[in-house]
């Protein structure tokens, strides 16, 4: 899958909200409620505007086609900012701003702005784009399940290459769009979502990256790869480390000190924080009917006592309050 591919995919598969279109105000009142408030130049006074806005959302994110059709600055308008803008160029060059950083975007280099400085883009005639919007609170979200750490979240501004590997899991989204499976299994989008942003914030530099552990700790032996997948495949049950042991064909003694040498603790001490993760991202959601009970024992925590203790020293609160925010 590439930029490109995606971009005919979103054409076949969203609404076009503009289509060349060339008047600058309804340019910028449609843009900004799809996007985010800006303002709009048009750089030379005998051109002309020619936009074109094609939107597919999905859940907490959208997928946009975004071209001016003429020499534009898009800079920073009055309004608070919600979102992450992820930016696919499909051609020409685009200079973009944020804040102290400058970046030049071309087909083989995109960007990501955040909703922390000023902005300033400008763009040639020839520019077209896939924009992909990522709401703040879900960013910064999956960025605390992934650190244990809460705030703002700040990526570096051009792409590193591995973000290409977005491209694929944003065809599968929105294939689902709209379609019958995701109206019967809603949170199946959501989930995708999650891929979505967790391995953005794996591939892309930011203020987080140490945290997460990218580039460092990961571990070489498929002894602990194997471990691993078993615990992940298990989060629900109870387990013990002889029995991670044995499906894996090992020693304890040897699986710990694996683990040891290669991620920094033990195995269970490894699973205690999968357990967490994936308890902070289902109480995230707010799903209906979910309770803490639920999500306790979906994550492998049998003692509700333990388990709110743990999730308040890690969060810096309790389940039920998470819970209640959602809602």
């Amino acid at each position: 899958m590439s930029a490109p591919s995606l971009a005919r995919l979103a054409e076949h598969r969203g609404h076009a909200i503009l289509d060349d279109t060339g008047d600058a105000g309804q340019t910028v009142d449609v843009c900004t409620g799809t996007l985010r408030p800006h303002s709009l130049t048009v750089k030379s006074a005998g051109s002309h505007l020619a936009t074109r806005l094609v939107h597919v959302r999905l859940q907490d994110t959208s997928v946009n086609r975004l071209r001016y059709g003429t020499e534009v600055t898009v800079s920073s308008g009055d309004g608070a900012l919600d979102d992450y803008l992820l930016t696919l160029p499909l051609s020409g060059h685009g200079t973009f701003r944020y804040g102290n950083e400058v970046a030049t975007a071309s087909p083989d280099r995109g960007v990501i702005i955040g909703p922390h400085r000023e902005f300033a883009f400008d763009f040639g005639p020839t520019w077209d784009q896939l924009v992909i919007r990522l709401d703040r609170e879900r960013v910064e979200s999956a960025a605390a399940a992934l650190t244990g750490d809460v705030g703002p979240v700040d990526f570096d501004l051009a792409l590193a290459p591995g973000v290409a590997t977005l491209d694929g899991l944003l065809e599968s989204a929105v294939n689902l769009a709209g379609s019958e499976i995701t109206d019967h299994r809603p949170r199946l989008m959501w989930q995708f979502e999650q891929l979505i942003l967790e391995t953005l914030l794996a591939a892309q530099p930011n203020n987080r990256t140490s945290r997460t552990g990218a580039g460092q700790g990961r571990p070489n032996s498929p002894r602990v790869h194997q471990a691993m997948e078993f615990m992940l495949d298990r989060l629900s049950e109870p387990l013990t480390v002889t029995a991670v042991a044995e499906a894996c064909g090992t020693s304890v003694r040897t699986l710990q000190q694996t683990f040891r040498r290669e991620v920094g603790s033990s195995p269970l001490q490894w699973l205690r924080e999968q357990r967490l993760e994936r308890a902070h991202a289902l109480l995230t959601t707010g799903a209906p009917g979910l309770s803490v009970t639920d999500v306790a024992y979906r994550c492998g925590f049998f003692h509700l006592g333990e388990f709110g203790t743990a999730f308040r020293r890690r969060y810096g609160t309790t389940p039920s309050k998470l819970l209640a925010t959602r809602r």
